[in-house]
């Protein structure tokens, strides 16, 4: 049995039909040590970039550089060349600019960087991907998680309530920043824990997957609920991510 992440996750397939359910505004992907989650986020941009020639995507890149999310993104068979060149692909290499930087530029000055991109950005149809959020935190001298904490809140999401721009922030999920995970996790529609094998390593996986959608409610309170998480197993191939659900026969119980 094999599931496909997007739709797991919430997000609508390429080519799918027309009443496709809307994707959620705010998808927090949390990363633990052991695995590395940039597959997720090249599924996400390529998926979204196929269902319509007016999409456009806009990567703050702070976890690898940007010639590792294009390489993920052919790995997928998707031309990012051309994207790029069209407009349609903007990476922001956040790494090169904390590199040329030389020590002057620090967490408020990533931040602006930020801010300023999205005021630049005024196409519809625009998933923002920040990849990842502890980056900012941890360079931040005075404020730290609480400064961008803050900058989510106020100046990322409320500051861009266009109900065509989609938000996907990852944040590396060790327990050191389990605070700054719990502040995020109450903003996010979708929350996707990507981890390691409890069992170690087995070559035909790659690690599980366990995403919590919020429930959808006319209701603030009642919103805030989730539905019963989904768990799945996961390879990542060069063409393809193969989904397995856990006792599946063939894969082990793990």
């Amino acid at each position: 049995m094999v599931w496909d992440i997007l739709s797991v996750c919430g997000w609508p397939i390429a080519g799918s039909r027309d009443d496709a359910p809307k994707a959620p505004r705010v998808t927090l992907v949390q990363e633990q040590s052991g695995v590395d989650g940039s597959f997720l986020l090249a599924m996400l941009m390529t998926n979204h970039l196929k269902r319509s020639v007016d999409n456009r995507v806009l990567l703050f890149a702070g976890h690898h550089n940007a010639a590792h999310y294009t390489a993920a993104c052919q790995k997928l068979t998707f031309n990012t060349a051309s994207a790029i060149q069209s407009g349609h692909l903007r990476i922001v290499d956040v790494l090169a600019e904390l590199y040329n930087g030389r020590g002057s530029t620090g967490g408020p000055e990533l931040l602006q960087l930020i801010s300023t991109q999205l005021a630049e950005a005024q196409n519809p149809n625009t998933l923002i991907i920040v990849d990842d959020l502890t980056l900012y935190a941890t360079v931040h001298p005075v404020g730290g998680e609480n400064s961008v904490i803050d900058f989510v809140e106020q100046r990322l999401l409320l500051q861009t309530l266009a109900s065509d721009r989609y938000f996907v922030l990852k944040v590396n999920a060790s327990e050191c920043y389990e605070r700054f995970c719990t502040c995020l996790n109450d903003l996010a529609d979708v929350v996707v824990d990507v981890g390691p094998l409890p069992s170690g390593s087995f070559h035909e996986l790659d690690g599980i997957l366990t995403v919590h959608r919020k429930q959808s409610s006319a209701y603030p309170l009642i919103s805030t609920l989730r539905d019963p998480p989904k768990t799945l197993l996961y390879k990542v191939h060069d063409r393809l991510v193969r989904t397995y659900v856990p006792g599946e026969v063939g894969i082990k119980n793990l």
